[in-house]
Order: C-alpha cells, then structure tokens, then sequence
C-alpha cells in the first residue's frame, strides 16, 4: 500500500508504541486520527504532528459507543477509513491463582473485545470505499504463555485466532489483516500493568524502543504483511518455544 494521503485511525496513541507510530504515519504522508482515553496528551500530539495532519479522537475502545464515535468522527473530518492500527492494550501482571475476575475483565475488554467493536464498526465505512486494512497488534508472549501474565497472553492469542477467522470471512470485500508481533518493548508498560509489581527478573529484560516497533508497524502497512515481526529474535523466540517448550519452561521459571 502506498501510505501518502491514507486516513489512519491509530488507538493507544497517546504514549509509547502508538505515539511513536503516530510521528511515523504522518512523515509518512498519512492522516491520523488519534485514539487514547487522555485528551491532553493527545492534543500535544496532535499540536506537535499540526492539526492538517491529525485528529485527537479521545475514547475507550472497551466501549462500543466510543468505537462507534471514533469512526463517525474520522468520517466527518477525513472522509473515509483505509487503515485500522488497533494498538490500545493494558497489561496484567498477577499469578493465575489469585488473579481478579475484575482485571480479567478489564484487560480482554481493551485488548480482544475493543477491537473486535472498532474493527466492527469501521469494516461497512472501508467496504463503502472499496476496502482497507487492519492491523491487529499482538505480542509474541500471545504464541507462548510467560509466567504471572497468563490473562494477557490469553488476550492476545485470542486477537491471533479472530483475526484469521475474520481475515477470510472478509477477503471478497477487499478488506485485508495483518498482525503484528512486538516483543519486549521499552515503554511505561510494565509500570501501568495491571496487578502486582513485576519482578526485577522481568523488569531487567532488555528490549527494543517504541520506535523501532513503530517502524515496523509502518512497514507492516506499506506491505500489508500477514504477519510481522519486529527482530529476529522475536522470531527465533515463537520458532525455539514451539520446538523445544520443555527448555523454555525451564528458562521462564526464573521470572515466575
């Protein structure tokens, strides 16, 4: 796909992955409009990006009213939706045998059934002007559960396996899907899990920067890439865990 000119609708933007992957799709050539709960920080975004550029949508995507006025709103200041960038998520650290029914709640309402609402009300606006694309960000922990974020990893497994459903349900419209598989990223997520704190084992775990997971993302579009990954790491890490488990219970058992 060619980026210049397309309307981007981007949740999770107000910080890490999703802000650096605002910048990017506006140097792109790209019209964004930005999707977090905190209005202030999109509109800095927005400010810093310039307003002919991008649009602070501010919402929940856990609720289905919201989704619908994210689209309604792009709608009515670009015209149309060619890509779809659901990146909002919230994290959840706690062992499986005390975790909450609560945060269970919170964390698959953001993460699985927010974009299941927002892909749902964007998809007649794409199929109106002959297709688009969405891009579901995932996590390779989605591929191979990590100790005390079980409810997580089930969240985005579970994204993994709708988006292959909906893919083909939705190929004769010319709608398209592409997942996107971040590792370990250095953002503020760790400190805005839910849960209990992490443990230093997890906390000293190296990764890359939002922008370079951004970057990707970016690619991802321009290719409509069916799935991506970020390093090669990332793909050696799905390759080793699906190979050899046994050796990976074994490593993970530090970090439990």
């Amino acid at each position: 796909m060619k980026l210049s000119g397309k309307i981007v609708i981007l949740t999770g933007a107000s910080q890490g992955i999703g802000k650096a992957a605002a910048y990017k799709f506006a140097q792109a050539g790209c019209k964004v409009a930005l999707v977090a709960r905190s209005a202030k920080m999109l509109t800095e975004i927005v400010k810093d990006i310039g307003e002919n550029h991008a649009l602070a949508i501010p919402a929940d995507v856990s609720q289905k009213e919201d989704c619908k006025k994210i689209v309604e709103k792009t709608i009515e200041h670009y015209g149309k939706v060619d890509v779809l960038i659901n990146n909002a998520g919230v994290g959840l650290y706690q062992p499986m045998e005390s975790v909450l029914l609560s945060d269970i709640n919170t964390v698959m309402n953001v993460n699985f059934i927010g974009v299941i609402q927002l892909s749902q009300a964007v998809i007649p606006k794409m199929r109106t002007h002959g297709g688009g694309l969405i891009i579901n960000v995932a996590s390779i922990i989605g591929k191979r559960g990590f100790p005390n974020m079980g409810i997580y990893c089930a969240s985005k497994a579970a994204l993994e396996r709708m988006t292959e459903s909906w893919r083909v349900e939705q190929e004769k419209d010319n709608i398209r899907f592409s997942m996107c598989y971040p590792g370990i990223t250095q953002t503020n997520f760790q400190k805005n899990t839910l849960g209990i704190p992490p443990t230093d084992q997890f906390n000293q775990l190296a990764g890359v920067s939002a922008e370079r997971v951004a970057w990707q993302i970016v690619q991802t579009a321009r290719r409509e890439s069916r799935d991506a990954y970020v390093t090669l790491f990332d793909k050696m890490f799905i390759l080793g865990t699906k190979h050899v488990p046994h050796l990976f219970d074994m490593i993970f058992r530090r970090y439990s």
